[in-house]
């Protein structure tokens, strides 16, 4: 695919890439060009990144499904949505294993999907839904890359004495003999500008803000910051951010957007919430496992209904 053949909005681009994969193959040559172009632009990654969120959530879908959920997605133009349905047409479900292909990624995880890795080092990471993350180890240091998703790390000695690092575009941590977790998460609801939380559970993380001259912030147990890479700042946390690992969600008074936005990592298809009741509050215990319960739960408790299009698209609106 020529510079020329494609489109001028990176989203539209990304689109054409998926066409390309779903109609003539991933072939090598293919992938290596999709690498070469995501890796020309931030806004590129951006892009690809953005519609594989929403590829994942139609992972395992039958094409009816995935065409009677498609309209919700990102098209916004005449165009995009032409592109969409063509996606569609030829099986969106089948396209999101596309979106899927991260030749940058050593592990991932796409919806409902945990993963625990024993790391060369006998370090263990695991790697919460919708998660991807490189590994670099070498004779200098032990490297992990979070491109996205939440990940939890119990690091091991070293007899080589490598330092223990992890990055994201907003921060690079240095692991101090400890157990913490990381998280690469959007701004807003489809913006493209990223940030990185850090929580620690056991010992010290030191946190450097990619684009930061201040000094690195140590990091204890029991507390945790934010970044965009510019800034380092702490807020009340609305949940436990090692839940995950126990397979629940813990809110405490957590905005019922964000928790709905936590539940539709877990679940297939579109879980959707109106912005008139994005901010509830919402507080209690949820299985990752079981989303459905945890929606009827969510019915039982708050001031809501769903609203379903499909049982693959839900969206919940004020009573």
């Amino acid at each position: 695919m020529t510079a020329a053949a494609l489109p001028e909005d990176p989203v539209e681009q990304a689109i054409a890439w998926a066409v390309r994969l779903q109609m003539h193959g991933a072939t090598p040559d293919a992938l290596h060009s999709l690498q070469r172009w995501r890796d020309a632009d931030p806004g590129h990654e951006q892009a690809w990144q953005r519609l594989a969120a929403i590829g994942s959530q139609f992972s395992g879908l039958p094409p009816e499904a995935s065409r009677a959920t498609l309209d919700i997605s990102l098209a916004r133009r005449r165009q995009r949505r032409q592109a969409l349905k063509v996606l569609a047409g030829i099986g969106f479900a089948g396209t999101a294993a596309w979106f899927a292909i991260d030749t940058r990624a050593d592990y991932r995880t796409g919806t409902g999907q945990r993963l625990a890795v024993r790391l060369p080092d006998g370090s263990l990471l695991q790697l919460n839904a919708g998660t991807a993350v490189r590994l670099r180890f070498d004779s200098a240091q032990r490297l992990l890359t979070l491109l996205h998703g939440d990940i939890a790390i119990t690091t091991q000695a070293d007899p080589q004495r490598r330092p223990f690092l992890v990055d994201t575009g907003e921060a690079r941590m240095l692991a101090l003999g400890t157990r913490f977790t990381v998280r690469r998460l959007a701004v807003a609801e489809g913006a493209d500008a990223m940030l990185t939380r850090l929580a620690v559970q056991e010992h010290a993380v030191q946190l450097q803000a990619a684009a930061s001259a201040a000094r690195p912030l140590l990091v204890q147990a029991g507390d945790g910051v934010l970044t965009d890479g510019a800034r380092i700042w702490r807020e009340p946390a609305h949940d436990d951010p090692a839940a995950w690992l126990d397979g629940v969600i813990a809110a405490r008074d957590m905005p019922l957007g964000q928790l709905v936005a936590e539940l539709a990592r877990h679940r297939h298809g579109l879980l959707l919430c109106d912005t008139d009741i994005a901010q509830l509050p919402v507080s209690g215990i949820f299985q990752l496992d079981d989303p459905e319960r945890a929606l009827r739960v969510l019915l039982q408790t708050q001031p809501i209904v769903a609203v379903y299009r499909t049982r693959f698209w839900v969206t919940l609106k004020k009573a």
